[in-house]
């Protein structure tokens, strides 16, 4: 009996020392290929799929004493059949539904390593055929008519998952939108065509009843509740009994009573559980919080394309006068490029005239309006003084500006929109020309419009922005004096700026974005010269949120312009009458709250767009990183001039410290 003991314990002992003597062998994954693959291009399919290729040597480095990036990438043979499911299913949502998707692995064991190729028949695509919707019938005839605008497709385009979802999700939001709460998406059948190769689809949904808003009930608590009227609150919810519920709306309306600045929590809904008949109440639940507010402020934003840091303080009263009406006091004082500041010699040189600091030191009283004349109209009259301290000039700016929001829906193709008149003076002391004074007055109206369809205001995977602004100077104060019989003195100008950024995911997991903005302004006198264009209304380039390999407002018209008698012609201060941006970014988030970015900046300004050449045009390249908050990223962006207009040597023939420029900001760059 111990002879047979002693014979499995030797056995099982032997087999433990062979078993933890053989180490499991990896093989590095050094190549990932496709094949065949003619309608998408590899670097799309990489995303799609499981398996990742190992990084180059330098990103295993960077990992391997920081953490950061990635490190080498190991063969797992259980992810080849996942690669394979998930090519088709993409190459299926795009329309191939006769896809065949084949693999091949290279093994070599002296190098340990494995290349894995992906083999793709696409064969031809399937269009989309006809699109049936049922469950629609009993509707009105212009929202069955909206509901099929939305959902029907061009049939010669290819088959699309991500559109018919986009389609039937905009055609489901019309439903919610025009008074049928509960409606619901039930489902989508396709039935192939094989012979045309038709993708022919039904699309299910339940619509319900439609209800109107009997009442709207308000639950208000908090230290402020007894002083805000019901009246006031049911006013500015924006629904009145009988009208049509309406997602979109209460969605707008409920942003419109947080903007009041009365609650601190508000929300707006539909009382689902107290419908009666074809009518549903509305619940207005908030928490008011005080009237009066006063508070410290630490400043830190990208005002005039830079970092600036500073400190600030503000008084609030809310509901001014009544009608939710806010009325807010605020002081504050930046200094620009602080990490560029020799807080040693600030008070021994402080004057006009010392650059040791930059910056701005602003006061101004605002008052806001919502609900204005009974409509969907955000009001304010905002009244200011601003004096701004650079390096080869002060403005000083007094002014009072009225502005008109218009709240709009946000499936339209305008879905922001804003209209103001501003009066405002400019009082421009040049250190390059003998401290020469010259005071601009303007009367100016202008239009904000333009379209957002972004996923994020933190981090964007897809969508655009789209703005443009529009404004018109001097003509009202011209045509005054003219029927006065007396001269106008001042100038006559238009302004227009319009900026685009677009936002491009690469990966299934969306963190690794492609960005894109360009922007372009032009400012035109047609009345004087300009010499009677206020220096702030002018473009500058260069900064944080700019041309990154320069510092802020840096990049200004090459020559001399052509100034009021009085004032010493020299080198250009004054920004440009011609603005031309555009850049390039690539965007990797990883570990949540980290990032990377990749970036090119081109652009500069001008004396007019006549005077544009593309040998003028300044170029940075650079490596950013972000820190991601709950609020906004903090980023960090180091640009080099890869090319400047003025010094146009190659970039390895200068000094590598004087080349580059870090520039702090807060939020993305666009």
């Amino acid at each position: 009996m111990k002879n047979k003991l002693y014979i499995i314990l030797s056995i099982l002992l032997f087999l433990s020392i062979n078993i933890n003597a053989q180490k499991v062998e990896k093989y590095e994954l050094k190549s990932i290929n496709f094949e065949r693959n003619e309608e998408y291009s590899s670097s799309v399919l990489d995303y799609v799929i499981y398996s990742q290729e190992s990084p180059m040597w330098f990103w295993k480095f960077i990992h391997s004493i920081t953490g950061f990036s990635r490190g080498a990438s190991y063969f797992d043979s259980t992810n080849v059949q996942k690669d394979i499911d998930a090519l088709k299913g993409y190459y299926f949502s795009n329309g191939f539904f006769k896809v065949n998707v084949t693999s091949k692995t290279e093994i070599d064991t002296s190098s340990k390593s494995v290349n894995l190729t992906y083999y793709i028949n696409e064969n031809q695509p399937s269009h989309y055929g006809y699109i049936k919707i049922i469950g629609i019938n009993n509707l009105a005839p212009d929202i069955k008519s909206s509901i099929r605008n939305d959902i029907i497709v061009d049939s010669t385009k290819i088959y699309s998952q991500g559109l018919l979802s986009n389609n039937i999700d905009r055609a489901f939001s019309t439903l919610l939108n025009t008074g049928y709460m509960f409606a619901s998406f039930d489902s989508t059948l396709i039935y192939l065509d094989t012979l045309k190769n038709k993708a022919n689809i039904n699309v299910y949904f339940t619509t319900g009843k439609r209800y109107t808003i009997d009442s709207v009930l308000i639950e208000k608590s908090g230290v402020g509740a007894d002083v805000v009227e019901n009246k006031l609150l049911k006013k500015i919810s924006g629904f009145k009994p009988g009208d049509y519920y309406d997602l979109e709306k209460i969605r707008l309306n409920q942003i419109r009573l947080f903007r009041t600045g009365l609650f601190n929590t508000v929300s707006l809904s539909g009382v689902k559980k107290d419908t009666s008949g074809n009518h549903v109440p509305l619940i207005l639940q908030g928490n008011i919080g005080l009237m009066n507010e006063l508070s410290p402020e630490i400043i830190i934003n990208n005002q005039q394309n830079a970092f600036n840091l500073g400190l600030g303080a503000t008084y609030i009263r809310r509901n001014f006068f009544g009608e939710a009406r806010k009325m807010t006091i605020s002081t504050s004082f930046g200094i620009q490029d602080i990490f560029q500041v020799d807080f040693r010699e600030i008070f021994k040189k402080f004057s006009f005239r010392d650059t040791t600091f930059l910056g701005y030191v602003d006061a101004r009283v605002k008052f806001e309006q919502p609900y204005l004349f009974g409509k969907n109209i955000f009001g304010t009259w905002e009244n200011y003084a601003t004096i701004n301290k650079q390096k080869a000039y002060n403005n000083t700016i007094y002014g009072t500006k009225l502005n008109f929001e218009f709240e709009l829906p946000r499936y339209t193709l305008i879905n922001f929109l804003s209209i103001f008149y501003r009066i405002e003076q400019s009082n421009e002391i040049y250190r390059t020309y003998n401290d020469s004074l010259s005071i601009k007055t303007i009367s100016s109206v202008g239009v904000n419009f333009g379209s957002t369809t972004i996923d994020s205001l933190l981090f964007p995977t897809k969508g655009y922005n789209l703005s443009f602004q529009l404004e018109e100077a001097n003509s009202i104060p011209y045509l005054v004096t003219k029927i006065r019989g007396n001269k106008y003195g001042g100038a006559l100008f238009y302004k227009i700026l319009i900026t685009n950024s677009m936002y491009f995911n690469l990966s299934h997991k969306r963190n690794s974005i492609f960005a894109f903005k360009i922007k372009t302004g032009y400012v035109q006198p047609f009345v004087g010269d300009y010499s009677g264009i206020p220096i702030n209304k002018t473009f500058y380039a260069g900064g944080s949120n700019s041309i990154r390999g320069w510092r802020a407002n840096e990049l200004v018209p090459k020559g001399t312009p052509v100034l009021r008698a009085g004032i010493r012609r020299g080198p250009n201060v004054k920004g440009g009458t011609f603005l031309l941006e555009t850049s390039l970014e690539y965007r990797y988030r990883f570990l949540n709250n980290y990032g990377i970015v990749f970036f090119t900046d081109v652009g500069n300004t001008w004396l007019g767009y006549k005077q544009f050449r593309w040998d003028d045009t300044a170029v940075a390249v650079g490596i950013g990183f972000r820190y991601y908050t709950l609020i906004a990223p903090f980023r960090i962006d180091l640009g080099f001039k890869f090319y400047d207009p003025n010094d146009r040597r190659f970039i390895f023939d200068k000094k590598v410290w004087s080349n580059f420029v870090i520039q702090f900001g807060i939020g993305e760059a666009f």
